[in-house]
């Protein structure tokens, strides 16, 4: 992948690297989630491990009542396990798209935020899985005992709820990196995330509350803190960019 190539190129020719980009993201893509298939057994003994954390036993609460649920089961695994194993190659692809276009101090800055971006999703999945979903999970099963409920949950409706509270951290935690690309190309700066610390700490508050089903502060600390705390990473990271384009602009005269 060259930096700062000087070859210009055409407007045609970048819809058809950008073609090739959406071809391989999707063929990867396809690949990793064939693979998942074979692995759907042990897939739901993982997703298993926050209802046990949260005390219960899955061989007794879940059911399957449809048909083909346990195919709808096996498709939402094998295309949970394809966005996992290909978000790192559609990070790599995208950087082929973009990086000729900058300059090295640039590509130096983003070529980390790549890699950052798939651990950093990695990274929503795991404190979700690890420290969300058990929590959640232990309230709603208390709210029915408490409402006189006998709780039993269709196999198919708990994969779903677990697939979509890890995939919607996991996108979450990308915010930095979609904020250092908005700085690279000049829409956003470091000034206006400082101006704007206050409105996202509120947002935060609110998303926090419509996520997390639990009100204590705990349950709500537990997505907010780390959401700001990478958003004033996000802060510092485009204050540094922004610094090494002034001297380059400087070095330029």
């Amino acid at each position: 992948m060259k930096v700062d190539d000087p070859t210009p190129k055409s407007f045609l020719d970048h819809l058809e690297d950008l073609r090739w980009v959406i071809i391989k993201s999707a063929v990867v893509f396809a690949v990793a989630a064939g693979a998942s298939l074979a692995f759907t057994k042990p897939l739901l003994q993982l997703l298993y491990e926050p209802l046990r954390r949260a005390g219960q036993d899955p061989a007794q609460m879940l059911r399957v009542l449809g048909v083909i649920d346990p195919l709808s089961i096996q498709l939402d695994l094998a295309l949970m396990g394809g966005v996992l194993v290909a978000l790192p190659f559609v990070l790599y692809f995208v950087g082929q798209f973009v990086l000729p276009g900058l300059t090295r101090r640039e590509a130096r800055a983003l070529l980390p935020a790549f890699f950052a971006g798939a651990l950093l999703f990695v990274g929503g999945v795991v404190f979700c899985f690890k420290l969300l979903l058990p929590q959640t999970l232990r309230f709603f099963f208390d709210l029915a005992a408490w409402q006189g409920f006998r709780t039993e949950w269709t196999v198919q409706n708990y994969v779903d709820f677990v697939l979509q509270m890890l995939l919607a951290f996991g996108l979450s935690f990308e915010l930095p990196l979609v904020l250092v690309l908005l700085n690279v190309l000049g829409i956003v700066s470091s000034a206006g995330l400082r101006q704007y610390r206050r409105h996202t700490l509120v947002g935060l508050v609110v998303f926090a509350s419509c996520v997390v089903p639990a009100t204590d502060p705990f349950s709500l600390g537990t997505l907010i803190l780390p959401m700001y705390c990478l958003y004033e990473a996000t802060i510092w990271i485009t204050r540094m960019l922004e610094k090494g384009r002034e001297r380059d602009s400087l070095d330029s005269y």
